[in-house]
């Protein structure tokens, strides 16, 4: 057995992981990693046209047979998606449309979401065709021709000697998984993205009951460094406090996409009397999972409709098909009916609606909530600076909540000492070495870009 890992060695993100064994090939995750595209991109100025660019730049690796422009058939029998984040599954988009790309159900319906909602282009997995409902969600379309096999948690998949099974984990995307592999060379398991401190920690307890016995453990090691103990509780006990102290417009920023802090958000506003008011990409997510919400697959505590939730209207000079249907079918706010309730709501805004936050005039005693993970590169600093910028002309202190996604150290290691792997394999982490040290164990190994680990 053999394991290369082409992304996400000593960098988070990224994860692009090729499982060998005597005559399988598959693929853990094909994320793109934001890190090594800054350092040749930067967009929307300078990207990539194509993807035979960022194959020239080992971007996309070398695997044999899995690119378009390949005439040999895929080395690969699969690619298996962990969940939704683009730095586990964003390069599937160019790879040869008859590879099966195994991803769970939800996780599905929330990257066909996005792409239907984003930028159009010809690698778009998803397109938006208004006339076939009157539901958005129905009107979400694959527009490729990938072959997809659709998995919830325990289901075992067969890919030709590997048997694969995919365990919910918590991670601050819903409908994450784990994978435990097991083939004729003994048992691989992969965390992806794992943390034991969300809402959701039971499903990561569960992976890892299920997990037992691992003869490889390939495992994220995010936190490593300038890790801040929290959870998602005591993001919401802080979140009260800072709302009852607070006489003017409330404004929070948090990954669009992370159900958990939205779910945290919408109780504390509840609790304390505001209106939540979400973004309407996150209305459209909300709608596309609502299925899954109200068969209770999904524990959230709204659907759109729901009298404590409102869907802001960004003033724009063009509004896309599918931002119609959204109008036509539910209740929207603008910035004006914003600016005269300002004391009755808790607003969803981010760096990108600083423009609407002028024209709302935040009343003095008004606060903005930094939800998110501090900047991690020199880009995101800029940005974050250009973001108290806009605070300090609108008046609005900022206030850091958060609680990370991945695990803590001590998580870990704690992992680590249950499953007893005989390899373990870090990836998705900038300095692993700080772990094989911390946890004192001599059996791990610091991947290599690119450098098959044979097993």
């Amino acid at each position: 057995m053999r394991i290369t890992v082409f992304g996400g060695a000593g960098e988070i993100g990224g994860n692009q992981i090729l499982l060998e064994g005597k005559e399988t090939k598959i693929l853990l995750d094909f994320g793109r990693s934001f890190a090594r595209e800054s350092l040749y991109f930067d967009e929307p100025y300078l990207s990539a046209r194509k993807p035979e660019h960022l194959y020239s730049l080992h971007l996309l690796p070398d695997i044999e047979g899995i690119y378009p422009w390949e005439e040999i058939e895929p080395s690969i029998s699969g690619i298996f998606i962990s969940h939704a984040h683009l730095d586990h599954m964003d390069y599937i988009r160019y790879v040869k449309e008859s590879i099966p790309i195994y991803v769970g159900e939800g996780t599905w319906k929330i990257i066909t979401a996005r792409d239907a909602t984003g930028k159009s282009s010809k690698y778009q997995l998803a397109k938006f065709n208004e006339k076939l409902s009157d539901s958005p969600q129905r009107c979400i379309v694959p527009c490729r021709g990938f072959t997809i096999q659709p998995f919830r948690t325990g289901r075992e998949l067969s890919v030709d000697e590997f048997k694969i099974k995919p365990v919910h984990v918590d991670h601050s995307a819903p409908a994450a998984y784990g994978f435990i592999i097991d083939g004729p060379e003994g048992r691989v398991v992969y965390t992806g993205d794992i943390r034991f401190h969300g809402y959701k920690r039971s499903f990561s307890e569960e992976f890892l009951r299920m997990a037992e016995n691992p003869d490889v453990l390939i495992t994220e090691g995010t936190n490593l460094v300038g890790f801040k103990p929290s959870s998602e509780e005591e993001v919401g006990r802080k979140l009260g406090d800072i709302i009852e102290k607070t006489s003017g417009l409330v404004a929070a920023s948090f990954s669009p996409v992370d159900i958990d802090r939205m779910k945290t958000f919408f109780n504390v506003a509840k609790r304390s009397g505001r209106k939540f008011i979400i973004s309407m990409k996150q209305a459209m997510l909300i709608d596309v999972l609502s299925d899954e919400i109200r068969q209770r697959l999904l524990d959230f505590p709204f659907t759109l409709g729901d009298e404590n939730v409102l869907i802001y209207e960004r003033e724009k000079e063009k509004t896309y098909k599918w931002e119609e249907k959204m109008i036509e079918r539910y209740e929207v706010v603008d910035s004006s009916w914003v600016s005269e309730h300002q004391q009755e709501v808790l607003l969803f805004a981010t760096y990108y609606d600083m423009l609407e936050m002028l024209t709302i005039k935040p009343e003095v005693g008004s606060v903005f909530i930094y939800s998110e993970s501090e900047p991690w590169n020199e880009e995101g600093e800029f940005e974050f600076e250009k973001l108290e910028n806009w605070l300090e002309t609108l008046g609005m202190p900022l206030v850091h909540i958060h609680a990370s996604g991945h695990a803590s150290p001590f998580d870990l290691k704690r992992m680590i000492e249950t499953l007893s792997p005989r390899k373990i394999i870090m990836v998705h982490s900038e300095r692993p070495e700080i772990f094989k040290k911390f946890a004192n164990v001599e059996n791990m190994i610091c991947p290599q870009q690119g450098v098959p680990i044979e097993l």
